[in-house]
């Protein structure tokens, strides 16, 4: 069974799970148009499990692409209850920066991103909620909430500043068993070869230009020309996989394989020929980004949030506000998300943390076991002494976190007991 194929003016979806499927759709498509067909009705009833971004998204934005330049009605036929209607296949979502903000799980989801006036803090607010996500959900490896802010700032930026489109698109997913993020971007633009054709490099064929582009310096002189080559370094470093597709052609970088090439793809006829950068990194291996980016001066990953929290008394430490960032103080979910965002700053910034109780004036014993408690025990005593101080605490919530702390100190004394 193809993964995608044409029925007389049906294209049936059974699978999304590689850059080859965007191939497959365009063909698809390409022969319906041939065939006179500008009524298509697109039959998706993909498992999750088939589902991936380097797939999902450039076939969503092909579809929003064909009716701009074809006038074509495409008819999607999609479940409800589906992972594609949840993440809008159909529908993509153009979020303001203050709506992004209330998004507590910007994944699995579509979003667009201009270049238009006014919108000029989308993107730089569109990674800062993936990052806030990360850092509350899972305790990641040094390096890589850093190299995550590099990676999709330059990402969405290349879309922008060299597709000569306004309007880029996004989605990732979050893999927990293999500790894998894999982020997409696509726009369907001038395209890479046309891009580099307009600088001094004049790069022969799409193959050259994709080449060329993940090397260092090298652009069509509206950036600095590392985006692409920083991206590309840091995925190297990590051990992921990086896949870059414009027009007809593609460069895939794998831990196993190398650098491979391929120029037997299918664009569009008469549009654009797009980009799509697909990246994956893996969470549980470090990333040491001043070595990744160094022949570029590394990258200091500004985060707005990690930046408004040093203290105005002593700006060697950071003042961590519990109550503003935390979605509840009754839950062992809402501990674990404050001790996971705890430890990863700690991994980022390198400076000691003041943890702030002056507004919460009540929580639950689960609670403060699975924030303060597994903090201390996975630091270690000298480490959280040495890097944690907490303030404005309420008699009541210290009661509680001295009692778990006894609690946790007796059943580990218990058990060594037990095994003697």
């Amino acid at each position: 069974m193809a993964n995608i194929e044409l029925r007389d003016n049906n294209i049936i979806i059974n699978k999304m799970n590689h850059p080859s499927c965007v191939t497959s759709f365009i063909r698809c498509v390409n022969k319906a148009i041939k065939r006179k067909i500008h009524n298509i009705n697109i039959h998706c009833d993909c498992e999750k499990e088939s589902i991936f971004p380097d797939a999902c998204l450039p076939i969503s934005a092909l579809i929003q692409n064909y009716k701009k330049f074809y006038n074509i009605n495409f008819n999607l036929k999609i479940p409800k209850d589906s992972y594609l209607k949840k993440c809008c296949f159909g529908e993509h979502l153009f979020l303001l920066p203050e709506e992004l903000k209330k998004i507590k799980n910007p994944f699995d989801k579509i979003l667009t991103f201009s270049s238009k006036e006014g919108y000029e803090s989308q993107i730089a607010q569109i990674t800062q909620t993936f990052i806030d996500y990360m850092s509350k959900d899972t305790v990641c490896e040094e390096g890589v909430i850093k190299s995550l802010i590099w990676c999709i700032n330059e990402v969405m930026d290349n879309v922008l500043v060299h597709s000569g489109e306004d309007t880029g698109y996004i989605m990732a997913q979050y893999h927990r068993k293999k500790n894998r993020l894999a982020f997409c971007v696509c726009d369907y633009g001038i395209g890479i070869h046309k891009s580099l054709l307009e600088s001094k490099h004049k790069p022969a064929t799409e193959i050259d230009a994709l080449t060329m582009a993940i090397q260092e310096g090298i652009g069509d002189g509206k950036g600095q020309g590392n985006g692409l080559y920083g991206l590309y370094q840091i995925v190297k470093e990590n051990g992921g996989k990086l896949t870059i597709s414009s027009g007809e052609s593609a460069i895939m970088l794998s831990d196993s394989k190398g650098l491979q090439k391929f120029d037997n793809g299918e664009k569009p006829a008469k549009t654009n020929s797009g980009t799509i950068v697909d990246f994956q990194l893996d969470i549980s291996k470090k990333i040491d980004i001043q070595t990744a980016l160094c022949k570029i001066n590394g990258f200091d990953g500004f985060d707005i949030r990690i930046d408004n929290m040093w203290d105005e008394n002593n700006r060697d430490w950071l003042r961590y506000n519990v109550y503003e960032n935390c979605s509840g103080t009754g839950t062992r979910l809402a501990g674990k998300e404050l001790k996971n965002d705890v430890i990863n700053t700690l991994r980022r910034t390198k400076a000691p943390i003041i943890l702030d109780f002056e507004a919460v004036k009540t929580c639950s014993s689960s609670f403060i076991d699975e924030f303060l408690c597994k903090l201390f025990l996975e630091l270690g005593v000298l480490e959280f002494n040495k890097l944690i101080k907490i303030e404005n605490m309420d008699n009541f919530i210290k009661h509680l976190f001295e009692r778990s702390i006894f609690m946790r100190m007796h059943t580990e004394w218990e058990n060594v007991s037990d095994k003697k």
